[in-house]
């Protein structure tokens, strides 16, 4: 299944909104917001499996019989907050997107972090 990286930033954007110091939400209220209705139910839970595998969010899931019975995410964490603050800006995210887009297919997470600094640097003058 391919990685889609506007519903990646998209997640990372609501669950940010959305969680609160001490909680956490299961699936169930995940799939009531924004971005399950934008992205759908497949391609959001898996930007969510993908961002926990990397540590970017803090979270759980169980699969069993090879379907998934459990998610809950608790947070951001200090890597997913400083690149959901590096992809923010919707000008810094076109420009991230329009330069990654001069790979063939799809670039990594990581990849495009380091694209959004680069993009931050040329923007601030560094």
């Amino acid at each position: 299944m391919e990685l889609n990286h506007d519903c990646v930033r998209s997640v990372l954007i609501e669950l940010e909104d959305k969680l609160t110091l001490n909680g956490h939400m299961h699936l169930a209220q995940l799939e009531k917001t924004d971005t399950f209705n934008t992205y759908g139910h497949d391609v959001s839970v898996y930007a969510i499996l993908k961002l926990i595998e990397i540590g970017y969010l803090n979270g759980n899931h169980k699969n069993a019989d090879n379907e998934l019975h459990f998610l809950s995410v608790s947070s951001l964490t200090w890597q997913g907050h400083e690149f959901l603050d590096n992809i923010r800006d919707n000008i810094v995210w076109s420009k991230t997107k329009d330069a990654s887009k001069k790979l063939s297919g799809n670039v990594s997470i990581t990849m495009l972090s380091r694209i959004a600094n680069s993009v931050l640097d040329k923007m601030l003058g560094l």
